[in-house]
């Protein structure tokens, strides 16, 4: 079994040392599959267990450190609703954070992937004290220049969902336990 003893580092206050005893294997944190919710105001689906459609969703946790991969594959949504789409964070991040993750939607498998229809690329994030990530899309302003900024992710606004479509959301935050 190995012992970890996590020291404070007096030197760098924002750093920790961890210190392994001798001869004993570093810790070996493994992926989890987690099913997080996934919502949007009217939206409906019949997947439960398996076909939940984040049942292939992952993280690893290492002390406070969370690294995730959302997975929402859309075969089995009936309604996508009218609201802005929005999934669960697998713990609750510490209540200081705004965290912005990278995502990305696989509209239509069947499409090229730089069509419109084949893959868009989204944010993520949260307000402090939220588990729930928002999901934006990206869009240029009218102003000029035309920086990006994000926009609310909802079906028909850019694209139109359907039940071929996948969504993923990945990144790393730190917990608030």
């Amino acid at each position: 079994m190995t012992t970890v003893k996590i020291i404070p580092d007096t030197t760098q206050s924002a750093v920790i040392k961890t210190v392994l005893t001798a001869g004993q294997p570093a810790v070996s944190p493994v992926a989890v599959r987690f099913s997080p919710t996934f919502q949007a105001t009217g939206m409906t689906f019949t997947g439960t267990n398996s076909t939940y459609p984040t049942y292939n969703s992952y993280y690893v946790k290492l002390g406070q450190l969370v690294t995730f991969n959302i997975k929402v594959i859309l075969s089995t949504v009936t309604n996508f609703g009218t609201g802005q789409f929005k999934v669960d964070l697998p713990f609750a991040p510490i209540t200081s954070a705004a965290n912005h993750f990278s995502a990305w939607a696989w509209v239509d498998p069947s499409s090229p992937p730089d069509e419109l229809n084949g893959h868009i690329q989204m944010v993520a994030d949260h307000l402090p004290g939220s588990q729930t990530l928002d999901i934006h899309w990206l869009k240029e302003t009218t102003a000029n220049p035309k920086p990006l900024i994000e926009s609310i992710l909802s079906q028909g606004n850019p694209i139109t969902f359907t039940t071929a479509s996948i969504m993923y959301v990945n990144g790393t935050y730190i917990s608030a336990s």
